[in-house]
């Protein structure tokens, strides 16, 4: 799961998934504006057929938080 979630991440920011680690802030780091980490979250979505409650959208600040999210939302698959 982790492995698809930094793929999502690596093609909305541009950026190598190899440089994207667990404490990455997805703002600063990556450069993720809200409207890119909707993407992400769609991304997620659609991948899994899941939905991501906007409470838990609001909370997502480091790459660790979108892992902690879906595995909460998707369980362990």
């Amino acid at each position: 799961m982790n492995e698809k979630i930094l793929q999502i991440l690596a093609e909305v920011s541009g950026t190598d998934a190899e440089s994207i680690k667990e404490n990455t802030r997805l703002a600063d780091d990556l450069g993720l504006t809200s409207f890119d980490l909707a993407d992400v979250v769609v991304s997620i979505e659609d991948e899994y057929g899941v939905s991501i409650p906007d409470e838990v959208f609001q909370t997502l600040h480091t790459v660790g938080d979108v892992f902690a999210a879906a595995k909460k939302v998707l369980g362990d698959a």
